[in-house]
């Protein structure tokens, strides 16, 4: 069975995305050599040129690849090579004092995989995703490194649009997005006994 696809409401948002509609964009990735990382940095940088929305967050969420071991030697360097690229980020395209920073990585330990029998980001891109929507949920960084000021999540954060590192992310695009979830026609309506959404 296949259904037509129909035209959601939206909000205008003409004056731009408001703070009750934060969003953040995040990209699920693995560290793999650096220039893969600087690859990364440049699309996340992207991805805001093309969206310079001030209550917009952009955020790799990133694992290192799978290993043998919990930790191996490339580790450290990828994780500071990252951070270093998320820091001139922020240094080109400051926001407010004050504001969190509008780019931030969060980075994952590596944890052991019975089914797999090697170390891996748990549940690679999906779990990254969980552990996000959990953080943002209940304010607790889970298994996200605490790297300080590189991965401090703005407050309020109420949308999350998570982007595959080669997906493009049109001028005004991200603004439309939150303008359809935004629309009170579209908001989730839940299911309070089953936890679970029912329309």
């Amino acid at each position: 069975e296949s259904t037509r696809p129909q035209h959601l409401p939206r909000l205008a948002l003409a004056q731009g995305i408001p703070a009750q509609h934060r969003v953040m964009v995040a990209m699920p990735v693995m560290l793999t050599d650096a220039a893969s990382v600087d690859a990364l940095l440049h699309r996340l940088q992207l991805h805001h040129l093309a969206n310079p929305e001030p209550h917009a967050q952009f955020a790799l969420r990133s694992d290192w690849a799978d290993a043998d071991s919990a930790r191996v030697a490339s580790d450290d360097a990828l994780l500071q090579c990252a951070r270093q690229g998320i820091r001139a980020l922020n240094a080109r395209h400051p926001q407010a004092h004050g504001e969190a920073p509008r780019f931030v990585l969060l980075h994952r330990e590596r944890v052991f995989s019975e089914s797999e029998q090697c170390w891996i980001g748990w549940e690679r891109k999906r779990g990254k995703l969980e552990a996000l929507v959990a953080r943002l949920a209940k304010a607790d960084p889970g298994p996200f490194l605490d790297l300080g000021e590189d991965s401090r999540i703005a407050a309020g954060t109420a949308y999350v649009l998570t982007l595959d590192s080669d997906t493009q992310l049109p001028p005004g695009r991200l603004r439309e997005l939150v303008g359809v979830a935004a629309h009170p026609l579209n908001r989730p309506r839940l299911d309070a006994a089953a936890r679970r959404v029912v329309g």
